[in-house]
């Protein structure tokens, strides 16, 4: 009877813990990036870059400066909502957390202001916080296509894109098991269902127009294998667990993996749009 139990336990347990190490989907959108390569660097002091955001943008931001620091190069940062003056990234906070069709509008009004005079590119990023298990995904896509693709529209000399939106670590462990054994959800799961429903739309807009950043499979696959957990009968992407402290922001480690794959993306953008049919 003690075996019986043992192996249903670790049964069971199985069962909760995300998947590593899985095959990445087939659709992939962006090949992962493990450095930045000198044609890229050079690549990237020509441009001008318009980034709007919210924590996790901060987070690859000091990935982007570590790697130009360590790499000798000068790639200006710079704070602000007016247009950019000079080559680099100039970046500026969206709306609130937890309310993204308010960072869908910010963004777009700090555009139409002006924010993305001379740039050659701009893009914007929502964050893990405006997605959990009661967002209707599709909702929030559509206003984030309809909106990107108005501004692209109005501002035809800048190459607007797509980023998807960051992910979170899933809960493991006793806690995790303990909520699954009573039918409950460990933290993390169905949040990352939501967000995985609002990416998939994103890659199927853009995935052939070249005007997406894939932030989601750079979470995911960065570190060499692949995170993903089982939500009911489909299987979602999560943030490894060794780039991040917190479940949700990245350390050190991930801002640097991130940072690259950022940057490689920019560096390999054409300045001319390429608007989504």
């Amino acid at each position: 009877m003690t075996n019986i139990c043992g192996w249903w336990l670790i049964a069971a347990t199985m069962l909760i813990l995300p998947g590593c190490n899985q095959s990445k989907p087939e659709d992939t959108s962006m090949a992962i990036t493990t450095q930045i390569s000198q044609p890229e660097w050079q690549a990237l002091e020509k441009k001008r870059v318009v980034f709007g955001h919210q924590s996790v943008g901060g987070n690859i931001l000091n990935g982007v400066e570590r790697l130009a620091a360590k790499y000798g190069v000068n790639l200006d940062i710079h704070e602000q909502r007016t247009a950019p003056a000079a080559k680099g990234i100039s970046h500026f906070f969206i709306g609130n957390n937890g309310d993204p069709l308010s960072k869908i509008k910010d963004f777009a009004t700090a555009i139409d202001a002006g924010a993305a005079q001379n740039a050659d590119v701009a893009m914007m990023k929502l964050c893990y916080a405006d997605f959990n298990a009661a967002t209707d995904a599709r909702q929030v896509a559509n206003a984030y296509i309809t909106n990107l693709e108005s501004l692209a529209q109005r501002h035809p000399e800048t190459n607007f894109v797509a980023i998807t939106a960051p992910l979170m670590a899933v809960q493991t462990g006793p806690k995790a098991w303990i909520k699954r054994l009573i039918g409950k959800q460990p933290n993390g799961y169905v949040d990352n269902l939501r967000r995985a429903e609002f990416n998939t739309l994103l890659r199927e807009r853009y995935l052939s127009t070249g005007r997406l950043f894939d932030l989601a499979r750079a979470e995911a696959g960065s570190t060499g294998k692949y995170c993903m957990a089982q939500v009911g009968d489909q299987a979602v992407e999560t943030l490894c667990p060794d780039l991040t402290n917190d479940g949700g922001h990245l350390n050190e480690h991930g801002q640097e993996l991130v940072a690259t794959n950022f940057l490689s993306f920019i560096s390999s953008l054409a300045t001319r749009q390429v608007v989504a049919k």
